[in-house]
């Protein structure tokens, strides 16, 4: 694994029929936190779904964490998670259950203090069926930010969060020690190393962090 590259991408297009979603002649990337914000429609999840090996490029070359997604998807995903815009939750499994599988994996002590930052402990005998919106949310991030893998990879973090909720997450997300690219179509009150724009299927910078604002981008 490349200890220095995140991913590294060229001559890519990408296409839903024959609409082009994304484009990018070249874009290299180093390990770190990573922010991608754009407009909503802009190209950002479909850069990740190429950088996932979920979605098969017209053309172009994509490397990420020194692999092809597509070719080593299971070596690919044997180092990170990947958490979607949308919670994809079994509805019947309880809070307690979740909890306990994760401890398997990542320690119970460990988990049990990521839920409880996360407020999950109030609602540990629940179906994530029955949890709210923000709470089936903060249960999504538990996975994320339990493990132990290399990269972290979250869709729209705050989407259904309430103030407290986007405060907590943030915390603990700037203090995880791993490889996070996270996406968002507004600026995030997080500590990044690299921010990448993209608007209209295009990239329009790259480099290291800072406030998306000072480069002119309309977080209306």
């Amino acid at each position: 694994m490349d200890r220095e590259e995140l991913f590294y991408v060229q001559g890519l297009e990408a296409r839903y029929g024959k609409l082009v979603a994304l484009q990018i002649d070249e874009l290299m990337v180093p390990r770190g936190k990573v922010l991608i914000v754009g407009p909503n429609g802009s190209g950002k999840t479909t850069l990740i779904k190429v950088l996932l090996g979920l979605m098969r490029p017209k053309r172009g070359q994509v490397r990420i964490l020194g692999v092809d997604p597509l070719r080593e998807s299971e070596k690919l995903y044997r180092h990170l998670t990947y958490v979607r815009d949308k919670d994809e939750l079994p509805e019947n499994l309880r809070v307690r259950t979740l909890l306990d599988i994760l401890a398997e994996s990542y320690g119970s002590e460990q988990v049990t203090r990521v839920a409880e930052r996360l407020g999950l402990l109030e609602h540990i005998n629940k179906r994530l069926g029955e949890l709210s919106r923000g709470m089936r949310r903060r249960a999504s991030l538990l996975i994320a930010t339990a493990s132990n893998r290399d990269l972290i990879v979250i869709d729209e973090p705050f989407s259904g969060l309430d103030a407290n909720g986007r405060r907590v997450i943030s915390e603990i997300l700037d203090n995880k020690e791993a490889d996070m690219i996270i996406i968002s179509h507004i600026p995030l009150r997080m500590k990044f190393d690299y921010l990448i724009l993209i608007d209209s299927a295009k990239v329009t910078y790259h480099g290291p962090y800072c406030d998306p604002r000072e480069l002119g981008y309309d977080i209306c």
